[in-house]
């Protein structure tokens, strides 16, 4: 039924006073849902349909089938920290590793945050590589690296075999950090946010309702006998999640003996609903986002994926640089808004 033009006047008039409000709602509803306080929100709504942990498993019963550790910078851990970083990596990579040793991963970096980064690698396939592997593994001394070709379908073995190699050598380590080597991280900001949490805790930049790719030529294939179900269950984004010590421990009790999916994010959220141990979004956690390249966003979120070595650098001059420097309070809209446009095609890169 068509209002007639003085019907539609009368009914502008007596509800113009609502107008305020009802923009004042939008308002609010846009800039939770695009800086993700929306999703963190909702993601703790999650634990409802998971089922509680009935008990916390000692790192010594973990029975992980992986291959035999090659590499492992025991002495690392003779003083546990409190967020263990992972960083999985390529051979090929040793400009990204040293881009972070550099940066967000120093001694400096670690002393104020708390925090241990290391390495994890499987074995290269020239002979050359090896070399220049162990070459650098004796310099630095943060390497772990297990007896497996390295390669992009060994991935969710790859992440297995740190997380386990975090519980049984470093025990100490309250928070356990997995990321990529194109990651910046900023080791400071997020440990002051972990100190404030307690209990379980399994988070990221959370995916909800992913379809499984089937096509056997697609990257990201997995098959029906991997996982039957239409839909994964959520999971946290693979570029950076963290995980309590304890929620590690009981996710890794629900590893079997294979074949595993080799889409490590995916797998380890299967893992985790196994476990009964929910995923939860936070905003901070950029996931797969690379946010501009401003001091503020370096400041204001945890993680930001995309960098290059150059790009790693100069965001970590930007925060020693402008410690005191005072951000907008709408700054997280910000980065959040054009970090997800530069991931949906944009041409933005550090």
């Amino acid at each position: 039924m068509l209002l007639c033009p003085a019907t539609f006047r009368r009914f502008l008039l007596i509800h113009r006073r609502r107008w305020p409000l009802l923009f004042l709602v939008v308002s609010v509803v846009f800039f939770l849902s695009v800086s993700g306080y929306l999703e963190e929100f909702l993601s703790g709504l999650l634990s409802i349909f998971y089922f509680k942990p009935s008990h916390v498993s000692s790192p010594k019963v973990l029975n992980v089938p992986i291959p035999p550790f090659l590499l492992s910078p025991v002495s690392a851990c003779s003083s546990p920290p409190f967020l263990l970083i992972l960083v999985t990596s390529a051979p090929s990579h040793r400009d990204r590793r040293d881009a972070i040793r550099q940066t967000w991963g120093s001694l400096t970096s670690a002393t104020a945050s708390a925090s241990l980064t290391l390495f994890v690698l499987a074995v290269p396939k020239s002979p050359e590589e090896r070399a220049a592997l162990m070459h650098e593994a004796v310099t630095h001394r943060d390497i772990i690296q297990a007896n497996f070709t390295d390669s992009y379908r060994n991935l969710s073995l790859k992440t297995i075999t740190g997380l386990t190699w975090a519980l049984d050598k470093c025990r100490g380590a309250r928070y356990l950090l997995k990321t990529d080597d194109d990651v910046f991280v900023n080791t400071l900001f997020l440990t002051q946010f972990l100190r404030g949490e307690s209990g379980l805790q399994y988070m990221g930049r959370l995916h909800w309702y992913v379809t499984p790719f089937r096509d056997p030529d697609n990257r990201h294939y997995i098959s029906r006998e991997l996982y039957s179900g239409s839909y994964f269950p959520p999971y946290c984004s693979g570029t950076g999640y963290v995980l309590s010590h304890e929620a590690a421990g009981l996710i890794l009790e629900q590893v079997g003996s294979g074949p595993w999916p080799e889409v490590e994010d995916v797998y380890v959220g299967i893992l985790a609903q196994a476990a009964g141990i929910a995923p939860r979004h936070v905003a901070k956690i950029a996931g797969s986002m690379s946010v501009p390249h401003s001091s503020c966003c370096y400041r204001t979120m945890f993680t930001s994926h995309g960098m290059t070595p150059k790009g790693m650098q100069e965001a970590w001059n930007m925060l020693k640089e402008a410690e005191d420097h005072w951000c907008p309070s709408g700054v997280m809209l910000y980065c959040k808004f054009f970090g997800v446009f530069v991931e949906n095609g944009g041409t933005l890169v550090h």
